[in-house]
């Protein structure tokens, strides 16, 4: 079948009335413009922009749209001006064209793709074909990626489910939204795909006569009662069900919406005639009834969705929805925008304010970064929906707060917030809000605007980047100041200065790689706690760590005459200058490295070693959550699949313990370096060890990771637990030690801290 053909055929499919002759047109130029160049697949160039085509059509849209698709590589990849489209297709044609072309895509990882992202997002606002277009262009580069190379399918899989994915679910594009996020996982994490494609498999038949024998059921019942119905059966995606699985935790077996029912009537009316009728005739489960009718989300999505226990007593949800409310769901702008009929939505419409909104934070933002964050992100957060007090619908993350709705309200309105008024009862800005609340935002004129605890007040990324903005606009030099204290506090702790820290290759690479031209402006990010100080310090204590091994050839010209012993049930802390060796003994009592001598440890019960490294370098990009990481010392089947019922209860008290509960669910790479140190600590303490090794575990933690870790360790040594001890801070060695040795390359001294601790020693020693 020639290309002229498959385009007919699918037109008619889609029953598309459009200027066919124009298409033609369109076709014979690009297939003349494109005549020797060649797909990575060996085909002849002309089958993407055709497929690109295609999708349009199964989009429903307009002569245009699909002429741009046609066309959407001409000027990138040809010399044909845009001059020429212009002239033979039109005004419209060539801005669709001119817009796809701006939008070229560029090597991830750099400031221009940022930028060139931004770019896209606001092209979105000016005219929408542009985004379909490209999103069109995308899931069929995505559909043909087994042709590129590893590297390539992986920075492309990646973009695509931090950009384009995100996008799509923000345009309620379903369809789309879900192959692309499916064929991005099939990349990006391959062996969790098979796994879950295994899974699926397994039961698919099953689910598939149980669905049809329900479906068959409820027609049955539907029609009996004079209710004109289509329903149809709906099965999770992969990557929605690996989400579940490694975020939440859940087992397979445990996800309720794996399979469900859709419900499709005539009118909005009858939608809630059929949740009663499915109702009376099975068990509604509490609190999974949802009405995105009477609240439709920001993209417009509008459905009922219950979920009932069924034949069986299996879970089924249940979607109930009109025919158009249905389009709307599946195609979400593309069905939304009505060019063939040659008029737009209403102003009102939620969509309209979305995009008023990326205009508004467009204008309002100071960084790339937060702009890209307040568009795609916020969307797996889970949503309430507030009102305001003339009865706007305001929609939020769940866990934003008063600071939150204010900024969504208005930029100045959120400045200016200083408490607001839920359902009539003052609270704080920090108030969270719950689905249904009437919210009042309180504002004074007085008001010295956002402070940086404020960054810790509010969840949505729109917020906390007009925060940020007002933050460098109005206390600039400040927050510099700020965070130049800070990092020369952990210059001091690393045994540099600050100039010396400044003329760090790591701490310029970091500069360089996060696009800061200047070391005051990375001082204004660390102030205002946008670049992670701890990850950063973390970095340069690993490279002078190694720098210093590398000048040091054995471990006999690091330390010597070392004859030190630890009582059982105490604790023993080890003291000194940095590069002193206090790490390399704990080292060679882990058997980590060569030494000449003898270590005896004498065991009276389970003869285990619990060790807390000084810090935790983890891949931020794993998709392990905190729960995950303490699950691979006990479990075998793998992590990303959640924890076994056997260990739950376990974790579940070791998190208590640590403070770490609230947090189970959240991911190991976006833990502060102190929240990391306490993981750490957790999976040493169970088993409960017979001797625990603490190698400077303070480093980047805050007050309250202190006093976690402090409680642990006294409850181990009440235990009888002994604790081998590395520490910097002399006041806490004198509170918590039962004995001190300061280690110089040799021992300088020892015994009780409270009598040994004296100013003259530690002078003499740290000069």
């Amino acid at each position: 079948m020639n290309y002229w053909e498959q385009l007919l055929d699918k037109a008619k499919a889609n029953h598309l009335n459009l200027d066919f002759d124009k298409i033609k047109l369109a076709l014979g130029f690009a297939e003349e413009s494109h005549q020797g160049q060649y797909r990575k697949s060996g085909d002849d160039y002309i089958v993407h922009p055709v497929e690109v085509a295609k999708i349009l059509m199964d989009m429903k849209m307009d002569t245009d749209t699909i002429v741009a698709g046609l066309l959407h590589d001409v000027v990138e990849d040809t010399l044909i001006p845009i001059a020429d489209i212009k002239y033979n297709f039109g005004d419209t044609v060539a801005t669709l064209v001119d817009g796809v072309t701006k939008l070229k895509a560029l090597p991830n990882g750099t400031k221009n793709q940022a930028e060139n992202i931004r770019k896209m997002i606001l092209a979105m606002a000016e005219n929408i074909r542009v985004i379909l277009i490209k999103l069109a262009d995308r899931l069929h580069n995505m559909r043909t990626l087994k042709f590129m190379k590893p590297e390539k399918q992986q920075s492309i899989s990646k973009e695509t489910l931090d950009i384009y994915a995100p996008l799509a679910h923000r345009l309620g594009m379903a369809k789309v939204k879900s192959e692309l996020e499916d064929i991005a996982f099939s990349y990006l994490h391959h062996d969790e795909f098979l796994e879950i494609k295994r899974l699926v498999d397994n039961t698919k038949e099953e689910r598939k006569d149980y669905i049809e024998n329900f479906i068959r059921t409820m027609i049955r019942t539907l029609s009996e009662l004079g209710i004109k119905a289509e329903v149809k059966g709906r099965f999770k995606h992969f990557y929605s069900i690996y989400r579940k699985m490694y975020q939440k935790g859940k087992d397979f077996d445990d996800i309720y919406d794996l399979m469900g029912v859709r419900v499709i009537v005539e009118d909005k009316a009858t939608c809630y005639h059929v949740l009663g009728i499915v109702h009376s005739q099975y068990t509604p489960v509490p609190g999974r009834f949802k009405d995105y009718i009477a609240v439709p989300k920001s993209n417009n999505y509008q459905s009922i969705h219950t979920t009932i226990v069924g034949p069986l007593g299996k879970f089924i949800e249940i979607q109930i929805r009109t025919k158009d409310m249905d389009d709307i769901a599946e195609e979400g702008i593309a069905a939304h925008w009505n060019y063939k009929e040659n008029k737009k939505s209403s102003k009102d419409d939620n969509i309209y304010g979305w995009l008023r909104h990326i205009i508004e934070f467009q204008n309002e933002s100071d960084s790339t970064e937060d702009f890209i964050e307040g568009v795609t992100g916020d969307i797996d957060r889970g949503t309430v929906f507030t009102f305001s007090p003339k009865g706007d619908i305001i929609e939020l993350p769940v866990g934003a707060t008063a600071l939150d709705f204010a900024f969504m309200v208005h930029t100045q309105v959120g400045c200016k917030c200083v408490g607001a008024k839920v359902n009539g009862r003052m609270v704080t800005i920090d108030h969270k809000l719950k689905s249904g609340d009437k919210v009042e935002i309180i504002t004074s004129k007085n008001s010295k605007g956002p402070s940086i605890d404020w960054l810790d007040i509010v969840v949505t990324h729109g917020a906390k980047g007009k925060i940020r903005k007002f933050l460098k606009d109005e206390n600039k030099e400040t927050v510099t100041k700020i965070g130049k204290d800070n990092l020369e506090k952990e210059a001091s702790k690393l045994g540099m200065t600050l100039k010396e820290l400044e003329n760090d290759p790591t701490l310029k690479k970091h500069m360089e790689k996060n696009n800061i031209p200047t070391l005051d402006e990375f001082y204004f990010y660390i102030g205002e706690k946008r670049s992670r100080l701890d990850i950063l310090i973390t970095k340069i204590k690993t490279s002078l760590e190694k720098e210093r091994a590398a000048s040091t050839l054995t471990i006999e010209e690091i330390l010597k005459n070392i004859n030190l012993t630890v009582e059982p049930g105490k604790i023993h802390c080890l003291v000194g200058p940095n590069g002193g060796g206090k790490t390399s003994l704990l080292r060679s009592i882990l058997g980590q490295v060569p030494y000449e001598g003898e270590i005896f440890i004498s065991y009276e019960k389970t003869k285990k070693i619990g060790y807390v490294p000084q810090f935790l370098d983890f891949e931020r990009t794993l998709p392990i959550t905190v729960e995950n990481f303490l699950s691979i010392i006990y479990q075998k089947k793998p992590c990303f699949l959640g924890v076994s019922r056997k260990y739950k209860k376990t974790i579940d008290d070791l998190l208590k313990k640590i403070g770490m509960y609230e947090k189970r669910t959240r991911l190991v790479g976006n833990l502060s370096g102190g929240e990391k140190q306490r993981l750490l600590l957790a999976q040493a303490i169970h088993p409960e060890p017979d001797l625990l090794i603490l190698d400077e575990p303070f480093t980047g933690i805050d007050k309250l990771g202190e006093e976690y870790f402090k409680s642990v360790i006294k409850d181990l040594k009440n235990k009888g637990v002994t604790i081998l001890w590395i520490h910097h801070n002399l006041k806490q060695v004198i509170e918590m030690a039962d004995t001190v040795t300061c280690i110089k390359k040799e021992i300088q001294f020892s015994g009780d801290p409270k009598k040994v601790l004296d100013e003259e020693k530690i002078l003499t020693v740290f000069s």
